[in-house]
């Protein structure tokens, strides 16, 4: 459903189709038109922006757009900072457009463009222009085949849907009447039920889907086309032909039209059992490119949840693949053209592009890509998309090969692409690094619970290694590593302890271990060149005793003097906390008043929002572009102790006054001769203790309702940072494939 959790990467979607929107549209920038003698007619939008951060000077950004026939546009920024000094405007108004343009498009015959007019009809072109593929609508035809049937025409005349049909169409869809629908119709008649009473919709990601479902158009009787259903299935793009078992095989050849070009084949097995399966097979016109998800080889899905999604993104990326093939792709180069032939012969001035400078301050953007401006890199390294540096890679195995490949890392994720496959070979959450130990001319990244890959950069490129370091520290909550030599006592001794987690929990005082640095709550990553995920505790503690020559590698404690974990331990720590509490031999300690049910907070309550509690709540804000997760665990931790601390304490209390009032009377008659006056007294002061401790119940329960409240909340921000997340994975792979794709024609 729509704001679901993205399982599947949408492909062959133009990413930054929204940029003009976002960015330029109804704020003040500059057109220009024109036509150049290689490219054609271009557009060019331009823009400067002030950028103020708290404790940051101000800082000018330039946004710029360039649109030419191709369908693929260039669209960027740049830091006023990050141009080489020989570039940076001598006054704050900025640079021309006509020094900008010449420093980021040399190859672009600037003469001929010239200055937009102000017509409103200018800025809506270009919204057209720009999101002219754009659509979040998508219907998607339904063949029913029978078993024995195989010919498009017997699909076509099956009149009704069989059981295995009605099973699979409702784990497709839903079942919505036509008569009054709002929503996306693809076509069908929602008056007057022409196009049949039902049909079957959905939502994906952020996708509609509307399906042309055979069986829910009218069927004419003796008439073996079925024009009423053949109009509207043989105009979709995708088609599902659905299976019985001991259906003949599908082939395309059977189709007549020239508008269905991607068939997704499902075959039912064992249908409306509860060991029902689908096999899928695809079948495209030679000019579509692959999509994805992949299908693994003979492999069957169950019927669940999962194999919806896979089947939605599977035709949402057939529709996007088709709409690249060369009959699309040249109906969507002619309608580009167009736009970009009238924008430049209806609304562009007679102001030349020189002539222009004086008018509006743009942007002072970098001169030719040979100038570097010392200290600039600092700038790009702010940026919250990836930045890419070409690498060798390997696991922590030694001996493991080395793969050439892409190392690309963002606020949030770090991934390694093989550049030959151009396909993921690794990926983690900045939030889980750890730390890192780094050389001349290479990294070693610690990650997880440990593990770490080895990247090593070309010859000559041993500067990248700073810059690589540098990123690590601005984006993810890791540290240096450090590498000690350690040396026994008189009695053999290293003088220190380590858990089975390789945290180091006591360290002696005046020992070699204290003088060589190492800390309570440091890290042990490696011990003697042994990667400790790999060891036992057992085999670590020997190791230890027994090596001539000790050398550790650890990751020192933050600087509140915890242990560094990553998301995914604190993850998992959260889990094993949630078991233990709902075990039966453990329950969770109670908060309410006298006779209350009501219980404390579980811990697993804050699990679906650990990430953003942690980053909100626990942390001082960093002013990094990334949430970092390292210290929160043992801030969250000790939070929920010192609640289950106080409700212990609750507990105890209300169980002592219990008993109390059960045995005071009697006690204090064979202790005491007092009157009847102390007595009252005792009781009323009892009452006041109750009533008070009574008090400062109800408002922890005020107090935990609003906890409560708050962590529904934060689990909501946390599913869309998810979502975030691996929408900028999936960015991230699309422009690597660009990077790795063969270089297309100069600008």
């Amino acid at each position: 459903t729509r704001g679901s959790r993205a399982t599947h990467c949408i492909e062959y979607a133009d990413l930054g189709a929204s940029y003009y929107r976002k960015y330029f549209y109804g704020k003040e920038h500059q057109n220009f038109f024109g036509v150049d003698e290689r490219l054609g007619a271009v557009a060019v939008s331009l823009r400067r922006e002030e950028k103020e951060k708290e404790g940051v000077s101000l800082q000018y950004s330039y946004r710029l757009i360039l649109r030419t026939s191709e369908l693929r546009t260039l669209r960027g920024s740049v830091l006023e900072e990050a141009l080489p000094p020989t570039a940076r405007p001598p006054t704050a108004r900025g640079l021309s457009p006509k020094k900008l343009l010449e420093h980021v498009l040399p190859d672009l015959n600037l003469q001929g463009l010239r200055l937009a007019s102000n017509s409103p009809k200018v800025p809506e072109t270009l919204l057209k222009l720009d999101e002219q593929g754009v659509s979040f609508q998508r219907k998607v035809g339904v063949l029913y085949c029978r078993a024995g049937q195989g010919s498009e025409e017997e699909m076509y005349n099956n009149e009704g849907a069989g059981p295995p049909f009605q099973e699979f169409l409702e784990l497709l869809g839903q079942h919505i009447q036509l008569r009054g629908f709002t929503k996306y119709r693809a076509q069908l008649d929602t008056k007057t039920d022409s196009t049949g009473t039902h049909s079957l919709y959905t939502t994906y990601q952020d996708y509609e889907i509307m399906f042309h479902v055979s069986t829910m158009l009218p069927y004419t009787p003796n008439n073996r086309q079925q024009l009423l259903r053949k109009r509207h299935i043989g105009n979709d793009i995708v088609t599902i032909i659905f299976q019985e078992p001991g259906a003949q095989p599908f082939t395309p050849r059977t189709i007549r039209s020239h508008f269905q070009h991607v068939f997704i084949i499902v075959r039912a097995h064992e249908p409306c059992t509860e060991r029902t399966t689908y096999s899928v097979a695809v079948s495209r016109t030679k000019d579509i490119p692959l999509f994805g998800p992949p299908i693994p080889p003979g492999h069957c899905f169950p019927r669940t949840p999962a194999f919806r999604d896979f089947l939605l993104a599977k035709a949402i990326n057939a529709e996007n693949a088709a709409e690249r093939s060369g009959k699309f792709h040249a109906m969507a180069t002619r309608t580009r053209q167009e736009y970009l032939q009238d924008l430049a012969r209806s609304h562009a001035t007679t102001t030349s592009l020189e002539a222009s400078s004086s008018r509006l301050p743009l942007l002072s953007l970098g001169a030719k890509r040979k100038e570097r401006a010392k200290g600039a890199k600092a700038c790009e390294l702010q940026s919250a998309g990836a930045l890419v540096w070409s690498v060798r890679a390997r696991d922590g195995d030694r001996a493991a090969p080395e793969l050439p490949c892409l190392l690309g890392i963002s606020a949030e994720f770090l991934v390694l692409i093989e550049a030959k496959g151009k396909r993921v070979i690794f990926n983690c959450s900045c939030r889980d690094m750890l730390a890192w130990t780094y050389s001349d001319c290479g990294l070693d990244l610690y990650y997880g619970s440990g593990d770490y890959i080895s990247v090593r950069l070309p010859d000559g490129q041993g500067d990248e290694v700073k810059d690589i370091v540098h990123r690590l520290q601005l984006v993810t909550r890791g540290c240096e590593t450090r590498e000690l030599t350690l040396l026994r006592n008189g009695l053999g001794q290293l003088g220190f302890q380590v858990d089975s987690e390789g945290f180091i929990t006591d360290v002696e005082r005046f020992t070699f271990a204290e003088k060589a640095g190492l800390q309570p709550g440091a890290r042990l990553v490696r011990v003697c060149e042994r990667a400790l995920p790999g060891l036992s505790h057992a085999q670590t503690t020997e190791l230890l005793r027994t090596a001539k020559k000790v050398t550790i590698t650890m990751v020192p404690p933050d600087e509140n003097g915890k242990p560094r974990r990553s998301f995914s331990e604190l993850y998992v720590k959260s889990l094993q906390e949630k078991r233990r509490s709902d075990s039966p031999a453990r329950e969770p300690p109670k908060l309410g008043g006298l006779g209350s049910e009501s219980e404390g907070p579980c811990f697993g309550q804050l699990l679906g929002s650990l990430p953003s509690f942690m980053s909100f709540f626990l942390l001082p804000r960093p002013p990094l572009p990334s949430p970092v997760l390292s210290e929160a665990g043992e801030s969250l931790e000790e939070e929920w102790d010192s609640i289950s601390n106080l409700a212990t304490a609750c507990n105890s209390i209300l169980e002592a006054l219990s008993k109390e009032g059960e045995q005071q009377i009697p006690r204090l008659h064979h202790g005491w001769e007092c009157p009847s006056r102390s007595l009252s007294e005792k009781v009323s002061h009892l009452e006041s203790m109750l009533k008070k401790l009574q008090e400062d119940l109800q408002q922890e329960q005020a107090a935990k309702a609003a906890l409560q409240a708050e962590v529904q909340s934060l689990r909501q921000n946390n599913q869309r940072l998810q979502q975030e997340q691996e929408s900028a994975a999936a960015r991230l792979s699309q422009v690597t494939r660009l990077l790795c794709g063969s270089p297309g024609q100069s600008l």
